[in-house]
């Protein structure tokens, strides 16, 4: 088979096959060569390339020679399916790269955040502390006998549990305190077994029956000695030692209070 040669007057380029010539910008006047003929020829006296010829409107060039034609040096090959899935995999790779990242970031972003916010709420709670001490003071109240019943009362229960180096119980206006208006009581000792810290709301112990007292005191040497936290505020537990609304418990009586934290110091 025949492979023809173009040129522009300048250059030449090729060779191509007769239905390669086919897509080239070649007109009428194109001129062609191919091993065994003596000189260049326009495309349209080579009887061999006829039908090429005829399909090719008359009158019109489809690219002039002063302009160099675009040299075809090659075909783009077809992707394989072997090569088709190792694009695909690293295409899948970089997505799952990329959300990896974007889920690292959101973790530092959330982590971030998590740490500020304790920092201020910590900042907050010593706040609150420095308030709540300097607002309280010595009182007359003997708070020594609740401490020295609570422990009889462990003993009684077979609860071993040594004394406090330091025991801080003070009467403070915890109602002049803001976010501390609603506070009744509030310890400072959970866990830390060598100190007892309690602050009692001046007007709350003012306004207390004697069964309401001795709940709330009850109530915050747990925390302390015993280091129990609060029940949830649900109506199940009303009635609880550790029940948070001890303000509710204005109808209780002594053998409600000895019930209380009998309950509490066997379930310990």
């Amino acid at each position: 088979m025949n492979k023809y040669f173009i040129t522009d007057g300048k250059e030449k380029f090729g060779p191509f096959s007769k239905e390669e010539l086919r897509n080239q910008n070649i007109s009428m006047e194109t001129k062609v060569w191919c091993y065994g003929m003596e000189q260049w020829e326009e495309i349209s006296q080579i009887p061999d390339l006829e039908y090429l010829t005829s399909v090719i409107p008359p009158g019109i060039n489809l690219k002039s020679t002063e302009e160099p034609l675009r040299k075809v040096e090659f075909e783009p090959k077809s992707t394989s399916k072997k090569e088709l899935k190792s694009i695909q995999a690293t295409v899948k790779k970089n997505k799952i790269s990329s959300a990896k990242k974007w889920l690292i970031a959101v973790g530092v972003i959330a982590l971030i955040s998590i740490i500020a916010y304790s920092s201020v709420q910590k900042q907050s709670d010593i706040n609150l502390y420095n308030e709540i001490v300097a607002n309280s003071y010595e009182s007359d109240e003997n708070f020594e006998m609740y401490v020295e019943k609570f422990y009889r009362d462990l003993e009684i229960s077979g609860i071993t549990k040594k004394n406090p180096k330091t025991t801080i119980i003070k009467l403070s206006r915890l109602d002049q305190i803001d976010n501390a208006t609603h506070i009744h009581g509030v310890s400072y000792g959970f866990n830390d077994d060598d100190k007892i810290e309690i602050y009692i709301n001046a007007s709350t112990w003012k306004k207390f029956n004697k069964p309401m007292r001795y709940f709330l005191m009850y109530h915050e040497l747990a925390h302390d000695i015993l280091n129990v936290s609060d029940l949830d505020n649900i109506s199940q537990n009303e009635g609880e030692l550790m029940y948070p609304e001890i303000s509710t418990y204005e109808n209780k009586s002594m053998d409600d209070f000895i019930e209380s934290f009998h309950s509490l110091f066997d379930e310990f």
